[in-house]
């Protein structure tokens, strides 16, 4: 047996002294101020070294702190923290004994054993011991150099006490708080004491010193100091932040300084974080959509496919307002004002008008625009076209998976395109209507009302019949004896088989027949992560068990007419323009569920891809395929093997970036923001209005589709924001409110065709209403408050 030594903490030179005296001698050998100390190494109950009198004479004698460091401790993989011996204050020659003692003893510690097994499976490890002067702190604390909670690489925390900083590591202390950018600037603090325990100056030594400390250990840390009385900070501890999940702004947009973005509209297609894979394609497939659209109107859009209006920040997608105004100097009859209203509801100052190209070449354009309008009947034969002919395998190797994956994806750009042009009347048509009504002034919120009444009542909408048709489907199962015990009282999955049964009879075939036109549709559809109700029908089933609940105790519900569009009569261009924008309608819906059964297709090979290379033994399991862009993948296929284990820190961020909220309109890079609401004289929240009426009614405030099954029939359903996936619930409901949206949303599409009250962009409703509460939605203010 190797006797045991003390090694000086400025002479350890490779020999294997334990995390935490590995950190400390790192920091020293950067030229920190670290106290006085040395290493204890192989010494064992009742076995100190011979010079351990001497080492503590030569350090001053006077109190010290005695703290392990074994082996794997403070490492990247397990930081240990708390669960080996930590003595402070310790002086004299006996008390250091004992305390040594002490921490050799907390190795076998019942806590320190549990999570030894459960972290690194190490049944022996060696105990080396930290003997440091103590530092006579005025302040101490912790500081890591990015935020561990949420991953975020700019931003660093610092928690800070008076005197020690054992009672802030044991939690018997709440600190000050602080989150600081990299650049000193603070995001935000918490200061509990009248006042601060560390002066501007001394959170400005320690952000510097960090920062340092970092770049010259190549990881981010998590590190301890303490500031003595005479004011000279003292650094204590050096270690890798454990278990850091990807840096969620890790695929952020380079932005343009001056660039205007957007959520508004996208944030409804691709609502909340998508993964990366669901960037790289659907993300890229509406960019290069929208680009292809352009060049054929005749904007001057540089060729080739890299990203140009379509921006992600924290995971969340984002327009490109600056670059989308390009059309408006290109096209006559197009503008800036329109393309903004088209998307926001509003003109957004922010963004610059660009110069306008020649009169003669805009109204060339101009013409070439109104072709592409009067050719989206074409454009939706064509997808379908493209539909019908799209064949993806699902068996084979990885690599000829990719293979064929890639080989099709102009398939999608293509969709995209296809899609986006013949939905461009709908998205002109609504500006245009806006105008006209409020005569060239900034549109009201009756306005957007009446908008939203001439938009009710478009026949064929193939969005609505997803809410039909789940109707339908309830009106056989009433048909049925069987079904309240063995459908409406099941649980999910034995609910699932007995309507797949022949026992459920008509009930059965009329959702067999649901399926066949609406399987592709889900929840957050261009998401392919997200899987359709053919795939997984849990949320579709919890939707029929509802809504069957509802009739047998309700009966039938007595449902208002949907306005018609009446207020359009007594205006001769407004009776004109009505049946182009029911059509444009018909059609924008027709082709994006054409399109989502593209990305459908597409969603079912790369998880046949995952599949495989989850079986070739090149990812840890089918889901992590998402978390790679679609190069990515082809790049791990081609040996970049960690890129494995990229995907599975990227999962690990996106609950964090799911639900953030970003400001309507921002320049440059957005910051996360906390949800003001607008609030109108009598309290009421205020939004937009786009399904006229009004209700009173009990809220049922839903942040997940699955908590959504819970609903009752005539409830306000009050959610963050509805999709397509959510329409399956519109028969059931009294009103919509939603915290975003806009008029053309597939949910306001839906709830003007059942005659729905509907209010979106209310912010905070999710948060301000509880389910339960009596509330009084008005879709003609666009108000929603307390009954």
């Amino acid at each position: 047996m190797t006797a045991p030594k003390c090694i000086p903490l400025e002479l350890v030179a490779g020999e294997a002294v334990g995390g935490k005296a590995e950190g400390l001698v790192r920091l020293l050998s950067y030229g920190f101020d670290v106290p006085a100390g040395f290493v204890v190494m192989g010494a064992t109950s009742g076995n100190l070294p011979d010079d351990l009198d001497a080492q503590y004479e030569r350090i001053g004698a006077g109190k010290v702190a005695v703290r392990s460091s074994a082996i794997g401790e403070d490492s990247g993989e397990a930081s240990f923290a708390g669960q080996y011996e930590t003595v402070l204050n310790v002086e004299g020659t006996e008390a250091l004994r004992t305390a040594i003692e002490d921490c050799i003893r907390s190795l076998e510690n019942a806590r320190a054993l549990a999570y030894r097994d459960e972290k690194t499976g190490q049944s022996e490890v060696q105990m080396n011991i930290v003997v440091q002067q103590m530092v006579d702190a005025r302040a101490a604390g912790v500081l890591f150099t990015v935020n561990p909670v949420n991953a975020r690489r700019d931003q660093v925390v610092v928690d800070a006490v008076a005197g020690l900083g054992e009672a802030l590591v044991s939690g018997h202390a709440t600190p000050d708080h602080w989150l600081l950018a990299r650049d000193g600037s603070v995001f935000d603090s918490d200061i509990h004491g009248d006042a601060a325990v560390l002066s501007d100056a001394e959170l400005t030594l320690l952000l510097d010193g960090a920062l340092r400390a970092e770049e010259q250990y190549g990881a981010p840390l998590d590190m301890e100091w303490a500031i003595d009385e005479s004011g000279e900070l003292r650094w204590l501890q050096a270690r890798p932040i454990t278990q850091l999940p990807a840096d969620p702004n890790e695929l952020d947009t380079d932005p343009k300084p001056t660039d205007v973005y957007t959520w508004c509209n996208i944030g409804e297609m691709m609502p909340g974080a998508v993964t990366p894979l669901t960037y790289s394609v659907t993300g890229r497939g509406i960019d290069i959509g929208m680009q292809r659209s352009y060049r054929r109107m005749g904007a001057n859009i540089p060729r080739g496919d890299n990203i140009r209006y379509v921006a992600m920040f924290y995971g969340h997608v984002f327009l490109n307002l600056s670059t989308l105004a390009e059309l408006s100097a290109a096209v006559a009859g197009s503008t800036k004002a329109q393309m903004c209203m088209a998307l926001c509801g509003r003109d957004v100052e922010e963004v610059a008008d660009p110069e306008p190209e020649p009169a003669l070449r805009r109204t060339f354009n101009g013409a070439r625009y109104f072709a592409i309008l009067l050719a989206a009947s074409k454009h939706r034969r064509d997808l379908d076209s493209l539909l019908a002919s799209l064949t993806l395998p699902k068996l084979g190797t990885a690599r000829q998976l990719y293979r064929a994956i890639d080989d099709n994806l102009p398939k999608v750009w293509r969709a995209y395109d296809l899609h986006l042009m013949s939905s461009s009347s709908s998205g002109a048509l609504s500006p245009i209507l806006l105008g006209i009504l409020a005569k060239g002034e900034t549109p009201t919120q009756e306005h957007h009302a009446l908008v939203a009444e001439m938009l009710a009542g478009a026949k064929g909408v193939e969005s609505a019949d997803i809410a039909e048709g789940v109707e339908r489907v309830i009106n056989r199962l009433l048909e049925n004896p069987e079904a309240e015990g063995a459908f409406a009282s099941a649980d999910a999955e034995a609910a699932l088989a007995w309507l797949r049964s022949a026992d459920a009879g008509e009930a059965g075939e009329e959702f067999g027949r649901y399926l066949d036109r609406h399987g592709h549709r889900a929840v957050r559809e261009l998401e392919l992560r997200q899987k359709g109700w053919a795939a997984d029908p849990a949320p579709l089933i919890a939707s029929l068990q509802s809504g069957l609940r509802a009739r047998l105790q309700h009966g039938t519900p007595d449902r208002p007419a949907a306005q018609r569009g009446s207020s359009s009569q007594d205006h001769p261009i407004l009776r004109r323009l009505l049946p182009l924008a029911h059509a444009a309608i018909r059609t924008r819906e027709h082709t994006k569920s054409g399109l989502v059964a593209v990305t459908t297709a597409f969603k079912h090979a790369y998880r046949a891809l995952g599949a495989s290379m989850v079986e070739e033994g090149r990812l840890p399991d089918e889901d992590a395929v998402f978390f790679l862009t679609h190069q990515e993948l082809g790049e791990l296929l081609q040996g970049r093997r960690k890129l494995a284990e990229l995907a599975v820190s990227r999962r690990r961020v996106i609950d964090y970036q799911m639900p953030l909220h970003f400001p309507e309109i921002f320049s440059n890079r957005p910051e996360p923001l906390r949800l003001q609401p607008i609030e109108g004289e009598d309290g009421a929240l205020v939004g937009k209005p786009v399904s006229r009426g009004t209700v009173t009614g009990r809220a049922r405030v839903v942040e997940t589709l699955e908590e959504a099954a819970q609903l009752q029939a005539g409830e306000i359903l009050v959610a963050p924001i509805t999709d397509v996936g959510w329409t399956p619930y519109f028969s059931l409901i009294a009103g919509l409110a939603t915290d975003v949206g806009s008029a053309v949303s597939h949910g306001a599409v839906v709830a003007r065709e059942y005659g729905l009250p509907a209010v979106v962009n209310l912010r905070v409703a999710t948060s301000r209403f509880q389910t339960g509460d009596l509330v009084t939605l008005d879709g003609d203010r666009g108000t929603l408050t307390l009954a």
